[in-house]
Formats: structure tokens, sequence, C-alpha cells
């Protein structure tokens, strides 16, 4: 066995080998050289890249406005910031719900307006919720404090859909949700939303 084992290693370093000599490489590390003709100008990975965000960096004006929130946005304690940003994810009729996502944007930050910003863009073009005149209603039945991940918030909503075709007649049901907050200097602001059913 310890004899078929010393093979197959030696095998696997000899293909490594191979490998590194047919002049694959990481294409992240190493420029590779490139070849043009007198009328093809030469583009790298790092050229396509806007100037300003070259190397990773996001500008400072663009990293502010991304943390930017609506002037009364903050709340003074993250349960009301939590309570207030699920009051208005869970209202929403479908002639509104674009709207809806972009009024949470500004009452949030991170990964929650990212995920708002997204989803208003991407409700702009379902037809099947107009054309089933979807609605959602719903109030928050608890928030806590995960027991078991520090900074987390665990929600609990009831909600009911209705409109028409596939939506009529859903029965009312519970959703829970994870969600963090962050402070700023005028208060508290929700910075992750993750529904989970």
């Amino acid at each position: 066995m310890r004899r078929h084992l010393t093979v197959s290693v030696a095998l696997w370093l000899l293909g490594a080998a191979a490998l590194a000599g047919c002049g694959i490489s990481d294409p992240y590390t190493a420029k590779q050289p490139a070849t043009t003709s007198a009328s093809a100008p030469v583009t790298t990975v790092t050229d396509a890249d806007p100037a300003p965000e070259r190397g990773g960096t996001i500008p400072a004006a663009a990293r502010a406005a991304q943390t930017r929130v609506a002037a009364d946005a903050a709340q003074q304690t993250p349960q009301a910031a939590l309570e207030r940003y699920a009051r208005v994810y869970v209202n929403w009729t479908a002639d509104r719900v674009a709207g809806i996502q972009r009024e949470l944007a500004t009452l949030s930050t991170g990964q929650a307006r990212a995920q708002a910003l997204q989803a208003a863009a991407s409700y702009t073009r379902d037809q099947t919720l107009t054309q089933s005149n979807v609605a959602n209603s719903g109030h928050l039945v608890a928030i806590t404090s995960s027991v078991t991940t520090a900074g987390q918030w665990v929600l609990v909503t009831s909600e009911q859909t209705s409109g028409t075709g596939d939506y009529a007649g859903l029965p009312p049901t519970l959703h829970v949700i994870y969600a963090q907050v962050t402070r700023t200097p005028s208060g508290w602001v929700v910075s992750e939303w993750a529904p989970q059913n």
C-alpha cells in the first residue's frame, strides 16, 4: 500500500511539473507577452477597469455614497431600525414594489442597500407581478438578537400575499429573516437583510 501511495505522489508531482513547463501560468500574477500588429493597440486586463478603480480601490466619493443614508433613516435603537425596515419590506403592491425597494435602499447601507437596489431594478422588468395584481401585507411578529451569532438579529413576520392566478387564495405565512444593523453618526440603520423563506 505504501509503495502504491509513493508511486501516486510521484506521478502527481511529474504531472504538475509537466503542466508548469507548458506555459500555463496565473494571468493575475505575471504579464504574458503580447503579440501585436502595428494597427492593434494592446489592452491588458487592468486597462479595462476605470482608472479610479484600478488596483481594487473605490474612489472616496463613491465609497461615501455607498454608506450615505437618508436624513431620517437612522433610528435610536437597533430594534427600531429593524422594525421600520420590516414594516416597509412586507407591505407592497405590484405597481409600487420597485419604489418600495428604492425606499428600502434609502433606509439601509451595505448588503441590504445593494440587495434592495438590485430588487428594484429586477422588479421593473417583472410583468408577472403587475399582470396578477400581486400585493403583500404583513406585520412583524417577533424580533430578537441571535443567541448563536453575535451582531445578528432574527425577525419573524406574518405575511399575506394576494392576487390573481397563482397568487389567488394563498394562506398567510410566517417568514424568518436574519438581519444586522450598523451604527451611524445619526443612529442605527439596517446593513444586512437575509430572508430565509
